[in-house]
């Protein structure tokens, strides 16, 4: 096969008997294009070796903007970042609009008790309890205009006070609790004049204890308390709180 490659080759090349036509003096002609009658191709030669790469080539004009792409797989968590520094307070909003009206609640139970009586006449008996009988406020009906007595219904702390009218003779007036005279008030009456005399206490009661008035005198003595038309001597009293217990 080599044999027949070098055949060709010396085929391929122009005759030694050829003489290059000259065009003056010094100048070489083209040889003639005729080939030689018998001609051979001659054989192949061996391929050359690899050059050297050539030169990186100059960029490209930027290309026609692409298609935007599908959304990536979202990533994992992060860490929590550390906490912002507070910010300026920003403008009052406006108000919102008014909420449901809320569900009626349970109703609180309501202790009451309490009376305001006067006298309608002039009180001659002394040492008993001194009926008020001129019912100015006796709603709960705890106090008993026949006996004259407070009763008490519901345990706590009670307000008692108490405004007479002094004619004609000295007072002295007790307040009672339990059959017990727990607090005494006393007018020494001017001729010619109408004195008054008032006192008043706070008192705790159970349930059952009575509250009451009474002139302490001896016979017609320290018994100048009074009422008309005009002149009154009042008793009155009210639950201040209720015992919790």
């Amino acid at each position: 096969m080599l044999l027949l490659r070098a055949v060709l080759l010396l085929l391929a090349l122009p005759n030694n008997g050829e003489n290059l036509a000259t065009e003056g003096p010094g100048v070489l002609l083209s040889p003639p294009k005729e080939r030689c009658a018998g001609w051979m191709a001659g054989i192949p030669g061996h391929p050359g070796h690899n050059g050297t790469p050539g030169r990186d080539g100059r960029d490209g004009t930027p290309g026609e903007k692409g298609e935007k792409g599908d959304p990536g797989l979202i990533g994992p968590k992060g860490d929590t970042g550390e906490t912002g520094v507070t910010g300026v307070e920003g403008p009052r909003g406006f108000p919102g609009t008014p909420g449901r009206k809320g569900e009626p609640g349970e109703a609180a139970y309501s202790y009451r008790s309490a009376f305001s009586v006067g006298l309608e006449a002039r009180v001659t008996v002394p040492n008993v309890p001194i009926r008020f009988t001129k019912i100015f406020y006796n709603q709960q009906n705890h106090y008993d205009g026949s006996t004259g007595k407070f009763h008490c219904n519901i345990p706590g702390v009670y307000f008692f006070s108490y405004h007479i009218t002094v004619y004609m003779k000295d007072v002295k007036v007790s307040l009672f609790k339990k059959d017990k005279a727990v607090l005494f008030t006393y007018d020494q009456y001017q001729e010619k004049n109408v004195d008054q005399a008032s006192g008043s206490v706070l008192l705790h009661l159970e349930v059952g204890d009575q509250v009451w008035l009474q002139v302490f005198a001896d016979g017609e003595q320290n018994n100048g308390l009074y009422a008309d038309n005009v002149n009154d001597s009042t008793f009155m009293g009210f639950l201040l709180y209720h015992d919790t217990n």
